[in-house]
């Protein structure tokens, strides 16, 4: 008899699912975990330069798995819809949450923010111009350094999570791809995506905000050094850097909350 012949061919996957759905059995269910384990590690790698300020990757995957089983427990195979596609959807939009329950900063920074621009509007229609920065910071009575300290805090806060995204996006060569089961590349099919999702979304901007934009990223320029190439005041160069982000951070959540 030749070698292997009488060898039991493994189930796929989604045999395993579909078993695992018919009797509910504990250890199909550990198998399809080890299985598909490595879309929580996917999905932990690509969003790496997001959770870094929060959690370290290990603790992402964790979370990951534990919405795996979730998913595996509730998916329905007679939806037509593949279980990769969607427990990829899902741990996304699971990390995206965790994230955000570990960030305190951006509660006050956003109070903060309000309170600038709040100032910077009303002093705006009483002088009849653009205010300094040694004005909004007399008007809400703090120092300038306080309130440069204020701007440097808006713009990280915004870009937490944005200025990874940018970097890993534009890596389209350079970061390797993980890899299922059965071989099959599945990162780049999703780095490629967000490509297309943060060039849109950069096409969408206004002038100045395209130019705020390439003079931060690309010109690694300071937001004192651009206010001066563009002649306005720092506190300006902060509201169209920070509303120029939220736009792109706007659009990059929604893509990765599926």
């Amino acid at each position: 008899m030749r070698e292997g012949a009488s060898a039991v061919k493994k189930p796929d996957a989604e045999d395993l699912l579909k078993r695992y759905k018919e009797t509910g059995d504990a250890d199909l269910r550990n198998e399809l975990v080890l299985k598909y384990s490595y879309i929580a590690k996917t999905v932990a790698h690509q969003m790496r330069g997001i959770v870094s300020n929060y959690a370290d990757v290990e603790d992402i995957v964790n979370q990951g798995i534990l919405t795996l089983i979730d998913c595996i427990e509730r998916f329905e195979p007679d939806k037509e819809v593949k279980f990769e596609s969607y427990a990829f959807m899902r741990i996304r939009g699971a990390v995206i949450d965790f994230v955000r329950k570990q960030d305190w900063r951006p509660r006050r920074v956003r109070k903060t923010a309000k309170e600038v621009a709040a100032a910077y509007d009303e002093l705006s229609n009483t002088l009849m111009r653009e205010p300094t920065d040694k004005e909004i910071s007399d008007f809400l009575n703090i120092s300038e350094d306080e309130l440069a300290r204020h701007y440097s805090e808006f713009s990280r806060a915004m870009v937490v999570s944005f200025e990874s995204m940018l970097e890993t996006a534009s890596q389209e060569e350079s970061m390797p791809s993980l890899v299922n089961d059965q071989g099959q590349p599945e990162q780049s099919y999703f780095r490629k995506e967000l490509k297309d999702q943060l060039v849109t979304a950069i096409d969408e901007l206004s002038e100045r905000e395209r130019l705020v934009v390439s003079l931060y990223y690309y010109e690694n320029l300071k937001l004192a050094e651009i206010s001066k190439v563009l002649g306005v005041s720092e506190s300006r160069v902060c509201q169209i850097h920070s509303k120029a982000l939220g736009r792109l951070k706007d659009k990059i959540d929604l893509y990765l909350k599926g």
